[in-house]
């Protein structure tokens, strides 16, 4: 019996042996290769989100013509800088000034009518109170009168409607900003009607607005106020700031996935380095606690289903694993509430040993 129970403790031995070898597949422990802090810090929950700068509204206008005519003149190419009034363009008016003249010398006409008429009608009243003309002859310089008073109104109509009409055909800038886009050249035919809606585009560069595009899932965390942070490859080391002006109601459906689109003013000291169309990557700012006792993100592993932090320096015997409580979790560091001390070092880069795989760094 004695030696029976020898043996069995042998094999438990054995078996223990065999078993730890087997979990710990043999190898070293968990060996840190790089460590960070626990510390104070700032922790931002933030969405990301692709968007777009666009020029806000009346920022882009599109200059048109009323005349019909051939283009005479374009004074303006694609980045010249334009001010309010300025002239950009001329249609020829030829024909209009010759109306202009027609109708000149019509208004004359019916002011010399006007001047006889004026003049005729105190000599007949005095001749029908003499008895010496009668009464029809009275009726009708009356008459005469009234209807050389309204030529003169209808022909000075006229004319004024043909000086409104020449303004047509000089098209000036209705602002300051920049020539983005010139779609006529000298030479050619206008239509009234037909090319009306665009000779030449002025842009304002300052005034610039940025669509954000939200997923359905998050737009529920963002309201107005919320401050934005972004960027454009053009300036890859810049970082721009706005904050949401307001969220659309109605959604945009791109490559089948809903969006809410957020707009965001840019200011005018930021515009000069955007242009219309830009490429925005976003950070929506959802929620930001400062000085709070925070890790950096990359001490968070995932271990059998659980996420862990390792609490060592590179080179230490055997790092301590905990299970810490969290708070706010951002892009880059997350809040402790509970687990860990201010100053603690944190694995940020490790290897986990295996027995199969020779050791695997997270």
């Amino acid at each position: 019996m004695k030696k029976t129970a020898l043996i069995v403790l042998a094999l438990v031995a054995v078996l223990g042996a065999g078993s730890y070898f087997l979990f710990r597949g043999g190898a070293e422990p968990v060996r840190i290769i790089k460590s960070g802090r626990v510390e104070k810090a700032q922790v931002r929950k933030v969405l990301q989100a692709t968007g777009i700068v666009k020029a806000q509204v009346g920022a882009l206008i599109k200059i048109g013509a009323r005349a019909t005519g051939i283009l005479e003149k374009v004074l303006v190419k694609v980045g010249d800088t334009v001010k309010k009034g300025d002239l950009v363009a001329e249609v020829d008016d030829r024909e209009l000034r010759a109306r202009i003249a027609e109708a000149e010398a019509r208004l004359r006409l019916a002011e010399a009518r006007r001047v006889y008429a004026a003049k005729t009608l105190p000599r007949k009243r005095q001749l029908v109170q003499k008895k010496l003309e009668a009464q029809d002859s009275l009726d009708q310089a009356l008459q005469d009168e009234h209807v050389a008073r309204f030529e003169v109104a209808a022909a000075r109509a006229t004319l004024q409607t043909l000086h409104v009409q020449s303004s047509y055909y000089k098209i000036y800038s209705p602002m300051d900003g920049i020539v983005s886009q010139v779609a006529a050249q000298e030479g050619e035919t206008i239509v009234s009607g037909l090319n009306v809606s665009n000779l030449v585009t002025v842009l304002d560069p300052a005034r610039l607005e940025m669509w954000i595009y939200v997923d359905e899932t998050d737009v529920g965390r963002v309201h107005v106020g919320l401050p934005v942070e972004f960027s454009v490859d053009a300036h890859a080391d810049r970082i721009f700031h706005g904050r949401v002006d307001r969220v659309y109601p109605e959604p945009e459906v791109r490559d089948n996935i809903v969006y809410y689109r957020a707009l965001v003013m840019v200011d005018s000291s930021q515009a000069r380095f955007l242009r219309p169309e830009m490429t925005t990557q976003c950070k929506i700012i959802v929620e930001t606690r400062d000085n709070v006792l925070s890790i950096p993100n990359a001490a968070l592993k995932w271990i059998s289903g659980r996420q862990v932090v390792f609490v060592g320096e590179p080179d230490t015997d055997e790092p301590r694993e905990v299970t810490p409580k969290l708070g706010l979790q951002g892009l880059e560091r997350s809040e402790v509430l509970s687990g860990l001390e201010d100053g603690e070092p944190v694995a940020v880069q490790l290897v986990v040993p295996g027995s199969k795989l020779g050791g695997k760094g997270i």
